[in-house]
């Protein structure tokens, strides 16, 4: 086929793919539903379906792809948004937002936003609030978002008016949901020594095995006296352990097929535990007994072990701390969270469209409908739009989303991908009518920002939900969880009061220098806009902090990095750290409020950081060259035992990799030997012998690099395990491994976080900072 005929080819696809995709637009148009809009908001019960209405599969399936730019996603919108020609599907002529220059789709960038602030617009504002995975929970949202008596519109043009509805359609998305399961992120088991009674020593044994055994897992432990007098060990343990290791389950059936099946360790895990046991404490693998009992997913999962595992008594977690009723399991779970790893499918998206008290509800919904067929055009989604909060200054749209499209496609958003959401629902909203602007809370330091977790907590604290009263008032009154309730409170306070955001990254700082250089711009053609001069002084004073605290950060950094060709003393870091101090209290006067508390927190983390350095500097100084296990742990915490611990994994690796290299050079240095024993001296063989030479001289050099950094690893352990303040010697820095850890024992001695130390950060500075009169 020659290329003109390949051309002519490709036209008439494209022009098959057009008429498609305008075919799509005009079954999925939503100008489609407003006959029957009314009709459903006045009854319950049925769905509302419209006539002619092909179902979302054999609309776009193959046509519409989320991300491509197709003809529903190239239709024309007014000149606020840089198009001109007719309104969007669906909306209605009156009403338009009127063009600004440098609007968002002329390419204003951030002059242009700031103008349209200037004019009174309002930012967009998306949230993805949860996911759900399986139909159970996707109802569950589902019938959440339609509280209020509030229809949701879906995909294809339909009102669902009831809780049924809503049940069934989830319903028949869940062909689609992933069959793949949760993880299993903590399990039940029990461990048992044999012989080992009920007795000091023998508990002694069962502490040292339980440590061993799950070395790098969270877990907690209760120790029983079985009526022969021996002990056995009952367990709550986390399945995910360091360096990627993770225990797996199956299920073993009986020898009867009909036999139910028991969950047990595959042979790797079991393998791992038994040796690591045996290894500890000189039992034989075939005297220790592991069985593995029921698991389950996630943080609620935890505290539901725990819950049972002291339902007999206290439990013992791996840090030695008592575990012994509710608040404690709660309080664990939160601590184990991080840990788990935990996994789980994603089958529908929670999202939410704010908008201020005020905005056109009617024309709101136009908007949100809009923005969810051109961004979601080939997923299926149902939603409504919510004026009960109003009282409380906004109204929103929440959008139940299936995260797995119809052309098998899934839903991974990311920051960029919400920078696109908010500009195309602000052009959508501009369409009708609605003054909305897509910006970043970054280039107007803005804090108006708190997590769906703090709106629920609290949410569920002062307004107990329908048929849960009881338990939602129970776990408001629950003294465990007043912290919580009191944190979550006060992150929204401050997000309502919306104190300047100050910037702490690079990138943060230059989206607050092109913001301020936009208003400024404003500023100079509307010298009597209040909104613009108050946006000035903001963003001059994010600037001016920001740089401060960007100066202080470097300085630091510069003086607790080790540089031998330039040695810094400790009297040159004190003079820096009382510099500081002043320039700490100075600012410190000029703000208030929670950029206050915000500035010094963030200036209090540099200070102690150099504290501690000179601390360390000093005591250098005077000749000391180790510190106690006790004196390190006073500042490092547990990082010291997690540098011992990597330390430890490190030598075990390396002592394994020299094992296998010795293994291979004794081979090789075999067959060398019997080759020169039966090699005939033809050119061959002398040719094959040289061959061989090389290969064996190759592998005892292997064998003997690797049995070097095993050593150099075990003793890089033991100066760990003995001194963890004290640098490790550069000598022994012979893999790649140890260059690591040795950086992160550097990095860890020179931050040394001030978490401890924070509050006697203003007393420090009062001693450092001579008195001003």
């Amino acid at each position: 086929m020659n290329r003109k005929a390949q051309i002519s080819r490709w036209s008439q696809q494209a022009e098959l793919i057009v008429q498609r995709v305008a075919q799509s637009q005009q079954w999925r148009r939503p100008g489609a539903i407003s006959g029957v809009e009314d009709e459903a908001f006045g009854r319950r019960g049925a769905l509302t379906l419209t006539p002619a209405m092909p179902s979302s599969r054999t609309a776009v399936h193959g046509v519409t792809v989320p991300g491509a730019r197709d003809e529903e996603k190239l239709r024309q919108l007014p000149e606020t948004s840089g198009g001109s020609g007719a309104p969007l599907p669906g909306s209605r002529p009156s009403a338009k937002a009127a063009p600004i220059v440098g609007g968002l789709g002329s390419g204003g960038g951030a002059l242009g936003r700031a103008r349209q602030l200037a004019a009174g617009y309002q930012p967009a504002v998306i949230k993805v609030v949860s996911y759900a995975h399986g139909a159970t929970r996707a109802t569950a949202t589902g019938q959440y978002v339609l509280r209020e008596d509030v229809p949701l519109e879906t995909h294809d043009g339909r009102m669902l008016v009831d809780r049924t509805a809503v049940a069934d359609e989830i319903r028949a998305w869940s062909s689609s949901f992933s069959k793949r399961a949760e993880s299993q992120d903590v399990g039940a088991m029990r461990l048992t020594l044999q012989g080992v009674r009920d007795t000091p020593e023998g508990r002694q044994a069962y502490e040292k095995a339980i440590a061993a055994g799950f070395v790098g897992h969270r877990h907690a432990h209760r120790l029983e006296t079985t009526p022969e007098g021996m002990l056995e060990a009952q367990l709550v343990v986390a399945m995910a352990g360091a360096a990627k290791e993770r225990f797996r389950l199956r299920d073993q059936r009986g020898p009867d097929d009909g036999s139910r099946s028991q969950r047990c360790f595959d042979r790797a895990s079991e393998a791992h535990i038994r040796e690591r046991i045996s290894q500890a404490s000189g039992i034989p693998p075939e005297a220790i007994g592991v069985v593995a009992g029921a698991s389950n997913h996630g943080r609620d999962g935890v505290t539901y072990r725990l819950n049972r595992l002291i339902e007999k008594g206290h439990a013992i977690d791996d840090r030695g701390r008592t575990i012994g009723n509710a608040a404690d399991t709660r309080m664990a779970a939160r601590e184990w969270g991080p840990t788990l790893r935990s996994q789980s499918p994603r089958d529908t998206m929670h999202l939410i469209i704010s908008a201020k008290a005020g905005t056109d509800a009617a024309a709101l919904t136009r908007a949100a409908r809009a923005f969810l067929q051109d961004r979601f055009a080939d997923h299926k989604f149902m939603f409504g739009v919510h004026t009960d909060k109003e009282a409380e200054g906004h109204i929103h749209a929440h959008a139940v989303i299936a995260v797995k499209s119809e052309s098998g496609q899934k839903l991974h958003p990311s920051r960029e991908t919400f920078a696109e959401w908010r500009q195309v629902y602000a052009q959508h909203a501009q369409a009708e009518g609605l003054k909305i602007v897509a910006t970043s809370a970054r280039e107007r330091a803005s804090s108006q920002s708190y997590g769906p977790k703090d709106k629920a907590i609290v949410a569920t604290a002062e307004r107990p939900r329908p048929r849960r009263e009881a338990r939602d008032r129970a776990y408001a009154a629950d003294p465990a969880n007043r912290k919580l309730i009191d944190n979550a409170r006060h992150r929204i306070r401050v997000a309502r009061a919306n104190p300047i955001r100050l910037p702490m990254t690079s990138v943060a700082r230059r989206a607050v220098v092109e913001g301020l250089d936009a208003w400024k711009a404003v500023a100079s053609a509307q010298p009597g806009n209040v909104v613009v001069r108050k946006m000035v002084e903001r963003l001059s004073m994010a600037q001016a902090v920001g740089a401060i605290l960007q100066t202080i950060g470097r300085r630091v950094d510069q003086l607790t990095r080790e540089n031998p060709d330039m040695p810094v003393t400790s009297e040159q870091m004190a003079k820096d750290l009382r510099r500081m101090n002043e320039a700490v209290s100075r600012t410190s006067d000029l703000l208030e409020g929670e950029t206050k508390k915000q500035f010094r927190e963030a200036s209090a983390r540099y200070l102690e950081t150099l504290a501690n350095r000179v601390d360390l500097q000093r005591a250098q100084e005077r000749g000391v060259t180790h510190m106690t296990r006790a004196e390190v742990e006073a500042i490092v915490g547990p990082n010291a035992d997690r540098l011992i611990e990597r330390a430890n994994t490190l030598r075990d690796r390396e002592d394994r990799e020299a094992a296998a290299a010795q293994r291979v050079a004794d081979r090789s240095v075999e067959v060398g030997r019997r080759g020169e024993a039966t090699a005939s001296l033809d050119p061959t063989s002398q040719r094959d012998l040289r061959v061989e030479r090389t290969v064996t001289a190759g592998t005892e050099k292997l064998a003997a690099r690797e049995a070097r950094e095993a050593a150099a690893t075990a003793e890089a352990a033991h100066a760990l395990a003995q001194h963890p303040a004290q640098p490790l010697s550069p000598a022994l820095l012979q893999t790649d491994a140890l260059a690591r850890l040795r950086a992160e024992q550097e990095q860890i001695i020179r931050e040394i976080e001030a978490s401890e130390r924070v509050e006697s950060q203003s007393s420090r500075g009062q001693r450092m900072t001579p008195n001003r009169r």
